[in-house]
């Protein structure tokens, strides 16, 4: 079957919906129009009565865009950074409709696919200082933790579907802790527990406005937001802005499971296509080799060649060498990524789930919609502060006297060498 970038399977709960909607019809808990409400009742089951609902309520932007440092972005954006913006929004066409509809079926705002635009300008390959790779830009311990694989062979932040799905469940968790997009966006760039934290201790502190105002974040995050909401308000409509307006084609693709090690290579020849055109079909392929089990994407219509290669394929020797070798040494790179993406206490809590993350959370308070959130990360100590912490705090070993009071005893670990007396000398005479 062909498939699209991000095609996915149909609506969730439509019949439970439309039983809860003709149940507060019935009991009149709330009042619709006659033409509305003998429209829902007389829908038919395959109707999409969430739909109608969605279009009595008012509509509101969810992003501030009217604030000054927006529009100095903007103006950026426009001028010195014309290039970036520009090739950016070229190579994000083929993968915004499938973005936007994984964001939307999950109930995010559709903007959020422009994210990508500021965090890698929508290169698969991008990889950070820290650490952080693919379109989104996840560290390994957050990647992890939403389910992304990540070894020698396979690293699925780089993948465009895998990665926008993750990036989609961590936005919507944070969002439900902060219940602000714009709080949500710093959270995504700094961390969650500092925006909680700097919530918590500053009691000044309404939004994120007020944190870049009163300079408790960092100038990376405090330009991060103000850069995702112009790129936003560009994306939305580019020819105001002198920039042209890019056709969105999404790529048509097949997937086959591969149950063998196979190399890019090997499985292009077979399909009959270049390798270029199948790496860039699966970027998550960090080798140019599949692993077994490996789901791989094709160009529409080169499922069945690849099914019958691969029905009597071996790989070369050398190949399998290789894939050994790739093996041995991708652990090691994976740990020492992770370690210097963020410090010890980030790694270790990217071995946990969300659920047992939340709850050994600290509990904040949110001023705005006066809900508990939870900031997703424990309250232990980063390695560095923990170590200060037992320096700080050390103490000499005591002695008990007769008396009961404690004294302390010093020992010396090497004894002190004598200085040599000075030598007297006699005048010479004459």
């Amino acid at each position: 079957m062909t498939k699209t970038w991000g095609e996915r399977g149909g609506r969730r709960g439509g019949p439970h919906i439309l039983l809860l909607l003709v149940a507060m019809l019935v009991s009149g808990c709330f009042h619709v129009g006659p033409s509305a409400k003998q429209a829902m009742t007389s829908a038919a089951p395959g109707g999409d009565p969430q739909a109608l609902v969605a279009a009595q309520q008012p509509k509101t932007d969810p992003f501030d865009l009217e604030n000054p440092a927006v529009q100095n972005r903007v103006n950026a954006f426009q001028s010195h950074l014309r290039g970036f913006f520009d090739g950016a929004l070229s190579r994000g066409a083929k993968y915004l409709p499938s973005m936007r509809e994984i964001l939307v079926r999950e109930g995010l705002p559709a903007e959020l696919a422009y994210l990508p635009l500021i965090e890698s300008g929508y290169r698969t390959q991008a990889v950070s200082s820290a650490g952080a790779a693919g379109p989104w830009q996840f560290i390994p311990a957050t990647g992890r933790r939403y389910g992304l694989r990540i070894d020698a062979l396979v690293d699925e932040r780089r993948d465009p579907i895998k990665s926008t799905e993750a990036a989609t469940a961590y936005l919507k968790d944070l969002h439900e802790m902060f219940g602000d997009w714009e709080l949500s966006l710093a959270a995504y760039n700094s961390g969650e527990y500092r925006v909680a934290r700097i919530l918590a201790q500053q009691k000044d502190v309404e939004d994120f406005w007020d944190m870049r105002d009163g300079g408790y974040l960092p100038s990376e995050t405090s330009a991060y937001v103000p850069k995702f909401l112009a790129a936003v308000q560009i994306a939305r409509a580019p020819e105001d802005y002198g920039f042209e307006t890019p056709t969105h084609t999404p790529e048509h693709y097949e997937m086959v499971d591969v149950d063998r090690t196979v190399s890019l290579r090997a499985a292009a020849d077979m399909c009959g296509v270049s390798a270029t055109e199948l790496a860039e079909l699966n970027p998550a392929l960090r080798s140019g080799i599949t692993p077994s089990g490996y789901s791989l994407r094709v160009p529409a219509g080169k499922a069945e060649p690849l099914r019958i290669g691969l029905a009597t394929y071996v790989e070369p020797v050398h190949a399998r060498r290789n894939v050994a070798r790739s093996t041995r040494g991708g652990g090691r790179s994976g740990r020492s990524i992770a370690r210097g993406g963020r410090s010890t206490t980030a790694v270790a809590q990217g071995k946990k789930t969300s659920e047992r993350l939340a709850r050994t959370a600290p509990t904040i308070h949110n001023r705005r919609s006066k809900v508990t959130v939870q900031a997703a990360r424990t309250r232990s100590t980063p390695l560095r502060e923990a170590k200060a912490t037992t320096t700080n705090n050390r103490r000499a070993p005591t002695t008990q006297k007769a008396g009961g009071k404690k004294t302390a005893t010093r020992t010396t670990t090497a004894k002190a060498k004598k200085s040599p007396a000075p030598v007297s000398r006699k005048p010479r005479r004459g």
